[in-house]
């Protein structure tokens, strides 16, 4: 009993060192980093640029670390006020390797996973800020003052943003007196798809002592402003507002949104840039495996076009407890698509994916690959993925059917008890994709050659299928065509 009591008091603080922890109010000491993204941070950059930053030091193996971590306080405060100051959490000690964050050794976790802002490794800060304990947190001040503000707020409990925001831009650091007008976040979609508009929404905030009743936000491209936003209101201290702006095409790519006030007396968090992503050009013929893992029943997928109907969709049978006909099963299914914007998800009812080990027997986890006619993949998901994933692509190949090639292109017999073929002709040399399908989304015949000008014939070895109807695919080029197999006894 008294092991249990010691454990749970130890666990419970912060990891104690030997050494002297930096007072507060001293001068930090300069750093030159660079995070797991490959972004430097230079501390006294940073400083001179007006903002404040938060540093919290750590160890991989340390418990109220991770514990913290897992409140996700600066991962909200670095939403809500990211642009004003920065973020930046280290692990700090010497004798962990770098890798080590991503879960190895005697780490705790996956701290990429778990840490959304910068983050990254130094084995010399720790000497340099006089650690003493891990975690340390630091609040440095645009003065270059020190300050180890820890766990929790003076008002007492955990801080959350907004002790957090009154400890950063009022108490320990100097309040910015006057208008502070400054865009903290890009609040709308990234991903575009054809010719589509995007609506770009905008989060503004105010840091400065005086309210702000009035701005205008600019969109800018390639230096140029291309549309302006007058918003009128009531913007306080601290306090946030979404502003949503005139559409822009995605295919600008690369925007930076501005605010104007009168009188800011503070210019390094005017502006955010941001960075569209096209969709993935795809091949209108789409082919969805599934490896289900032992809860098949807890996956299903689904595809939307741009008018948000859903135009495929998939559930597997199995039983709650788990097992059932698609347990552990290799499942294919081929959609056929017009030229449009899809959405391609996947979703997992007890939000875990499909792990390994789901069952004894199941070592192997579960996976959804989709791929087109062409080899692209849009999609390779496996094991613990979440509740849900999902994939934006533009179906733009594969559109154009040759009426000629097309009318040549047949089954016999069909139906069909002891053999058929697909037969046709074709005018060049071209690249051949046969798949075949059956009712359950099982492949049961696939066959990809280089096939000369001149007529072909493809037999299919019937005799060992049950008898049904099955799907059959053929992709010649960039053309497909689908034919209904009937077998019959």
């Amino acid at each position: 009993m008294n092991r249990l009591v010691l454990f749970f008091v130890l666990s419970s603080f912060p990891f104690l060192m030997c050494s002297a922890q930096l007072p507060s109010g001293s001068t930090a000491p300069n750093f030159i980093i660079t995070d797991v993204n490959g972004e430097v941070h230079n501390l006294y950059e940073i400083l001179d640029s007006g903002k404040s930053v938060l540093l919290d030091l750590f160890a991989v193996w340390c418990g109220p670390c991770w514990t913290f971590a897992e409140m996700g306080v600066f991962e909200d405060f670095n939403e809500t006020y990211g642009n004003s100051i920065v973020a930046i959490a280290v692990e700090a000690d010497p004798s962990t390797p770098a890798d080590y964050l991503d879960g190895g050794g005697n780490s705790i976790g996956d701290w990429t996973e778990l840490i959304g802002y910068s983050l990254a490794n130094d084995d010399f800060i720790g000497d340099d800020y006089q650690l003493s304990f891990y975690p340390t947190i630091y609040l440095i001040c645009p003065d270059r003052t020190v300050n180890q503000i820890g766990q929790t707020s003076p008002q007492g409990g955990y801080w959350n943003v907004p002790s957090l925001a009154q400890e950063v831009f009022q108490y320990t650091c100097e309040s910015i007196e006057g208008v502070n007008g400054n865009i903290q976040s890009y609040n709308s979609e990234l991903n575009f798809c054809g010719q589509e508009k995007i609506e770009p929404i905008v989060s503004i905030s105010n840091s400065g002592s005086e309210v702000i009743t009035s701005c205008t936000v600019e969109t800018i491209f390639d230096g140029e402003v291309i549309s302006s936003t007058d918003w009128n209101g009531f913007l306080p201290y601290l306090a946030t507002e979404q502003v949503v702006l005139d559409e822009i095409s995605g295919s600008l790519l690369n925007v930076t949104f501005n605010i104007y006030v009168d009188g800011d007396v503070l210019e390094s968090d005017n502006s955010i840039s941001v960075q569209f992503i096209p969709s993935l050009q795809s091949h209108g013929f789409v082919n969805v495996e599934v490896n289900t893992d032992f809860y098949p029943s807890q996956t299903s997928w689904e595809i939307k076009n741009s008018s948000n109907q859903v135009v495929a969709f998939m559930s597997y049978e199995g039983e709650d407890s788990g097992g059932g006909p698609n347990a552990g099963a290799e499942l294919n299914h081929s959609v056929t698509l017009e030229q449009d914007c899809y959405t391609f998800k996947v979703m997992d009812s007890e939000g875990n994916g499909q792990p390994s080990f789901s069952a004894p027997g199941y070592t192997q986890a579960g996976s959804v690959l989709v791929t087109d006619a062409n080899g692209l993949e849009l999609m390779s998901i496996s094991g613990d993925w979440g509740s849900m994933q999902s994939v934006d692509f533009e179906v733009s190949l594969g559109l154009e059917i040759d009426d000629d090639l097309h009318s040549s292109l047949y089954l016999f017999p069909n139906p069909a008890s002891l053999n058929s073929a697909l037969k046709f002709k074709l005018p060049d040399s071209n690249k051949l994709f046969i798949k075949v399908v059956n009712l359950m989304g099982q492949t049961v015949f696939f066959r990809k050659e280089i096939l000369s000008a001149g007529e072909h014939e493809i037999q299919f070895p019937i005799a060992q299928w049950s008898p049904g109807v099955y799907h059959v695919t053929t992709f010649l080029g960039n053309e497909s065509y689908c034919n209904r197999l009937v077998i019959i006894d």
